[in-house]
């Protein structure tokens, strides 16, 4: 290692140990795990799961791996950590610390590592803890929710979408954005509703001061975006009141309404592509603000 070429490895409590037992403790052992399957693959990330031992049994656990592939990379990343400001994986590892601590997710920070050239960020990875049965809210919503017969059906998406009113607004009360809420980054638990994590949060704040409009409604949007094609205009503004926790939309109530909308129109169609496959229940286009506005009730 030379000044130029700088390697750091950092544990959460407890886990040094572990990872060392099976020869994880460095950046480059890390880097070149080859234990478990890829679950995911691109050009220049790559996503592993493998199992092990603990003193309870054995432990899930993910691997991400960020590489440099293209030099526009370091261009276009020069202020996002990829030389000034904390790294992807650092920002990550520090919200999943604070999401855990809170209960608002059962996947836990294990280890990240950078490997820096003159400064430049290389090469990056975290390790995570799993999470037990695990079944993405999109996956659920277009795989689980169609098969369920009608009063079960019903009452499962009015639990889900409690649920994530609860956990949207007990994430803003601690004044944290997650900053990429889409569907398929919450995660329900061996099928209980009530037992949501939130995941995947390089782009997650904590801010100092209480969250304004803009903040909270991109959060929202994000969530919003593919739901006209799943869940009726009743079931959003039920959702967002519940989020408020407010029987009747207030002023600020439909300023918020207006501005989650305005973000959230953009994304609707790419957001639809990755929840995949045909709508369980296709309900229309997406409801201008002021028509939602108008159907507001108790």
């Amino acid at each position: 290692m030379t000044v130029l070429r700088l390697e750091r490895v950092r544990f959460a409590p407890g886990w040094e140990a572990r990872l060392q037992a099976v020869g994880l403790n460095s950046f480059e052992a890390v880097f070149r795990c080859q234990q478990g399957s890829v679950v995911r693959l691109s050009g220049s990330s790559a996503v592993r799961c493998f199992e092990l031992e603990v003193e309870s049994g054995r432990q899930v656990l993910f691997l991400k791996k960020s590489w440099l592939e293209r030099w526009a990379q370091l261009r276009s990343r020069v202020f996002r950590g990829m030389l000034f400001g904390a790294s992807k994986v650092r920002r990550e590892f520090a919200s999943l610390a604070l999401l855990n601590e809170w209960q608002l997710s059962e996947a836990a920070p294990v280890a990240f590592g950078e490997e820096r050239r003159a400064g430049w960020l290389w090469r990056s990875f975290l390790i995570t803890t799993g999470i037990t049965g695990p079944l993405p809210v999109d996956a659920f919503i277009r795989d689980v929710l169609p098969s369920l017969a009608g009063a079960e059906r019903r009452s499962s998406r009015r639990e889900l979408l409690q649920q994530m009113a609860r956990l949207t607004r007990a994430m803003h009360a601690r004044q944290f954005t997650h900053g990429d809420l889409f569907w398929r980054n919450v995660v329900i638990a061996e099928n209980d509703l009530a037992r949501l994590s939130l995941i995947d949060m390089p782009r997650g704040r904590r801010h100092a001061r209480p969250l304004g409009l803009a903040a909270r409604a991109g959060d929202l949007a994000a969530l919003d975006a593919p739901a006209p094609w799943f869940f009726r205009r009743s079931e959003r503004l039920r959702f967002l009141l519940d989020y408020l926790q407010i029987r009747r939309l207030d002023a600020g109530g439909k300023e918020l309404i207006r501005q989650l909308l305005r973000v959230a129109a953009p994304m609707r169609r790419k957001q639809l592509g990755h929840v995949g496959g045909e709508p369980s229940e296709h309900l229309g286009a997406p409801t201008p603000a002021v028509s939602w506005i108008g159907h507001a009730h108790g």
